[in-house]
């Protein structure tokens, strides 16, 4: 996965779900979780959901880092969803 260092996310929309008072930093970790979850999907989508390495074929390591990335994501968002927000992370993401 490359680095997307000062690439405008179309995940800061998730600003409006959470509570005002979610400290930038938590805004922005979460925004990395929901590029990186966007970013594993492509890669995902592009190269198929196996691979060969030395060991033969073998899951492709974005469906980790896509489950890693989505456990966090989920886990923040239910700490600093606004209240009344409903919804959950599927609502959230761009599944489009």
């Amino acid at each position: 996965m490359t680095s997307k260092q000062n690439i405008p996310s179309k995940n800061y929309e998730i600003r409006e779900q959470l509570n005002p008072e979610t400290p930038e930093k938590i805004v922005d970790l979460i925004v990395v979780q929901l590029d990186r979850i966007d970013e594993a999907k492509r890669r995902i989508d592009e190269e198929g959901c196996v691979v060969r390495d030395l060991r033969g074929v073998v899951p492709h390591p974005a469906i980790q880092i896509e489950i890693n990335a989505s456990k966090l994501a989920e886990s923040l968002i239910g700490k600093y969803q606004r209240i009344g927000a409903g919804g959950s992370l599927d609502i959230l993401l761009d599944v489009s």
